[in-house]
């Protein structure tokens, strides 16, 4: 190590915030400003030492900036919360939704020990594919526990489980066991005992024979330098990381020349002179056998059953051509049986010790978050403020000792008013502090967060004796509403929260929102801070998952089961997320509200009005203390009234003799309704509260299904669907409410068109269909009928039938209504 032999020179902060340039650059404004009545720039005028107290206090609020940034992520736990912090490790942002035929092995291989192998085949481009399962079969044949039809069971539902859209399991087989034994001649040293040498080249064999994956410990992963890009790649994986070499493989084959390298590097072993596969039955010998192309029978090592057979693999001592004998030569010469017994049933116990230790790694899962090494940092109180009062001359009297009591009060006086021109400085350096204790808020998915800038109240344990200037009460709150004047809290947010999004390269589409929003034309930006928090808190699922699909083994109609992609569009789109996976009419059609015509919601009014006669209506600043309405006028809803009630300008009012009025909504320029007769005072709270009803109502309906046509395929081979040949590969049906305030918008649906188009995976040709109600409602029970049999098997024919009713709706309603199709 290189020893200085001198004390570095003091460089300057290249920013020019040190005390020196912060005092060079005050001068200057000093003499740009006042050169006119102040000339006297010597160090001992009292407003040069001011300014070098001021100076001195910034660079405190500059080194405590200079900080780490996990510093200022630290709560006083001394812990960062990284999930509030919209920060995810690595398990959480790193792995993706399995997308090709190599994820979906990894992740079958990696959740379900008793799988041994496991390797897919499509079927043309159409989307569905088999899945062929090797499970574990024990070395001893008798050991085996596997229930085939259990595992068939848990392979349907892990994929059902991570299924992508357009693409389904079209069977589960469980590949039948060829055994397989070792046959040659190994010569060994005797670094080891011969049975576990035995019991070694048996059990690396096998897995090398019997499961083609290959799990490394994580631990292992990061000792060899794989980073955690690398290490979780894919699918999260739970057990170790595993690697593609293996599922690569276009063909299934076993070569001997792949066992004797593995042989070579086991302990104890010297030479490996000759080593084949022997299949007892036939009594033949293969150096290579080859997975059939049916996939139906996979090979296995078994361990042998009988001495004689064990003998069949030698194992000679380097110096000798006799088979490996242990204790005195002489003993077994004369009973040969006896050592290949002993041998085989030593080497039976030193097998299962392997076969344990397997299996419980298999079936452990590896301590990821153990080894993880998120940065930490050190708490501190960065808002703590210190006066720079306390640094100026005991002369001033404006530190803690003050003025003397024998003063006289003009003495006193100008302390006070040199203590009061100095608070504005002291105020904003405080403020600014609190700032930088707020940066932890302020870069948060924090959704109770009201203000991009912190202040603080300045009392007298910061200030000595600064509480005697304040005229009346003043406190937090006080500061705080001075602050608030100049904080444009949804424009700074709303950039917040950009960048935070920009750390995953995600770009909200705020102005093509904002173009189409009618439901915040007071509060959007609020509304857009509330999307961006939510994508943010769901940004692995929805960012990992976009090509998921739905769990066609789950109810769909409980809101939770749906693809990510639906999720993710309603926040693009503003839509609320509430609506996701639940029928679409539902809040339109029932106990309490009942969706008519617009001819029939006409036919029930009491009266007709002349909307010249009507007055706007003045709309309260402030809600009334109690609601006016229980319920929506006469129970029932209209698109008109649906899409035109949610704009204010469209409510006006109809005075009556007395205090009576009709609170009236103008369709156009030649409809106007009379909704409600009440009094006078009434009719702006009336009004607000049906308006957000309405709005409510509106927000209740806006979603989408998504309709995969792979799943319309038929599943009896005589059915047939009258649809075209390429109707089933790589297509989707997109269903949205038409008559909605926002969505009845030609350029709202191209924007939403667009919007789903761009979010699916690319591969994925989407149709539109734009319904009205009552076309929706009959799409919803056809809907909901197909997916209470699509995740049963048991009845193929009437799932064939309910897909053919949903083929001929879509028929149906494409003479009605816009088809667009994004290419």
């Amino acid at each position: 190590m290189k020893i200085e032999d001198h004390i570095k020179r003091l460089l300057s902060d290249p920013d020019g915030l040190d005390f020196d340039g912060l005092r060079r650059k005050g001068i200057a404004l000093l003499q740009d400003l006042s050169s006119q009545q102040w000339t006297d720039y010597n160090l001992h005028d009292p407003g040069v030492t001011l300014l070098e107290l001021l100076s001195y206090g910034l660079t405190d609020l500059v080194y405590r900036t200079d900080f780490d940034v996990a510093d200022f992520l630290t709560g006083p736990d001394g812990r960062i919360d990284f999930e509030a912090q919209a920060l995810y490790p690595p398990p959480d942002i790193f792995p993706n939704q399995p997308v090709t035929d190599i994820d979906f092995c990894k992740l079958i291989y990696d959740q379900l020990p008793p799988v041994d192998d496991v390797w897919i085949r499509k079927r043309g481009k159409t989307g569905l594919y088999s899945v062929f399962i090797k499970p574990h079969e024990s070395l001893f044949e008798s050991d085996s526990r596997s229930d085939c039809e259990a595992l068939r069971k848990d392979v349907l539902l892990l994929l059902s489980m991570y299924r992508n859209l357009c693409r389904d399991v079209e069977r589960v087989s469980i590949v039948r066991a060829q055994v397989y034994s070792l046959s040659g001649e190994i010569e060994i040293d005797d670094s080891r005992p011969a049975a576990e040498v035995y019991a070694d080249i048996y059990f690396s064999c096998a897995k090398l024979i019997s499961s083609g994956g290959q799990i490394v410990r994580f631990e292992e992963a990061l000792a060899q330098g794989m980073s955690w890009e690398q290490m979780l790649e894919g699918p999260l994986t739970y057990h170790g990381y595993i690697a593609d070499g293996h599922f690569k493989q276009a063909n299934y084959e076993i070569d001997v020349v792949n066992l004797i390298t593995l042989v070579r590097h086991i302990p104890g072993v010297r030479q490996v002179k000759r080593l084949c596969l022997r299949r007892d039955a036939e009594d033949m010998e293969y150096s290579q056998v080859k997975l059939k192309e049916s996939g139906e029978v996979c090979p296995v090592l078994g361990f042998p059953q009988s001495a004689a057979v064990l003998q069949k693999l030698r194992l000679i001592h380097g110096k000798s051509t006799d088979p490996l004998q242990t204790g005195s030569q002489e003993d077994f010469q004369h009973v040969p049986g006896r050592y290949a017994d002993q041998l085989h049933e030593e080497a039976k116990l030193y097998l299962r010790k392997l076969e344990f230790e397997y299996d419980a790694f298999r079936n452990n899962e590896g301590q990821l978050q153990r080894l993880l090494k998120l940065p930490q940092g050190s708490y501190r109180d960065l808002a703590e403020y210190g006066s720079v009062g306390e640094h100026t001359p005991a002369v001033y009297g404006i530190n803690h000792y003050g003025v003397p009591d024998s003063y006289p009060p003009e003495a006193k006086a100008r302390a006070r008013q040199l203590k009061a021109y100095l608070y504005p400085f002291e105020q904003m350096m405080a403020n600014y502090l609190a700032s930088l204790q707020g940066i932890k808020r302020l870069y948060s998915s924090d959704e109770t967060l009201d203000r991009t800038y912190f202040a603080q109240y300045l009392g007298n344990e910061q200030v000595p004796n600064l509480e005697v200037l304040y005229s009346g009460h003043v406190g937090q709150g006080e500061v705080d509403a001075v602050l608030a004047g100049q904080d444009t809290f949804t424009d700074r947010r709303n950039r917040v929260l950009d960048s935070l999004l920009a750390v995953y390269g995600e770009v909200f589409p705020a102005d093509a929102l904002r173009r189409y929003d009618v439901y915040h034309p007071d509060d959007f930006g609020h509304h857009l801070i509330e999307c961006k928090i939510g994508l943010l808190k769901d940004f692995c699922d929805l960012s990992a998952g976009r090509g998921q699909a739905m769990n066609l083994l789950l109810p769909y109609w409980t809101g939770e089961n749906c693809a990510p992609i639906q999720r993710r569009v309603q926040l693009l789109s503003g839509c609320s997320g509430q609506v996701v996976g639940r029928k679409l009419v539902q809040a339109l059609n029932n106990d309490e509200v009942k969706f008519i015509s617009d001819k029939r919601y006409e036919g029930q009014l009491e009266r007709q009005v002349d909307y010249g006669k009507t007055k706007p209506l003045a709309w309260a600043a402030e809600a009334a203390p109690q609601p006016v309405l229980s319920g929506l006028p006469f129970g029932t809803l209209s698109p008109s009234l649906l899409s035109a009630g949610i704009r204010k300008e469209n409510y006006s009012v109809l005075a009556e003799e007395g205090e009576q009025s009709w609170l009236c909504l103008s369709l156009d320029e030649k409809r106007c309704w009379p909704l409600l007769r009440l009094p006078s005072a009434d009719a702006p709270q009336a009004a607000r509260e049906l308006r957000q009803r309405l709005i409510g109502l509106n927000k209740a309906t806006e979603g989408f299904h998504l309709l995969e046509h792979v799943l319309l395929r038929p599943r009896v081979a005589a059915t047939q669907h009258d649809v075209k040949s390429d109707f089933y590969a790589h297509r989707v049906s997109v269903v949205l409410p038409g008559f909605t305030a926002r969505f009845r918008d030609q350029g709202c649906r191209a924007w939403v068109e667009e919007l789903i188009a761009q979010n699916l995976p690319a591969h994925i040709l989407p149709t539109f269909y734009w319904l009205d109600f009552a076309f929706l409602a009959q799409f919803e029970l056809r809907y909901a009928r197909w997916l209470e049999l699509v995740g049963v098997v048991n009845d193929p024919a009437a799932l064939d039938q309910a897909a053919a009713e949903l083929i001929a709706f879509f028929n149906t309603v494409d003479a009605y209504h816009t088809n667009r199709q994004w290419m």
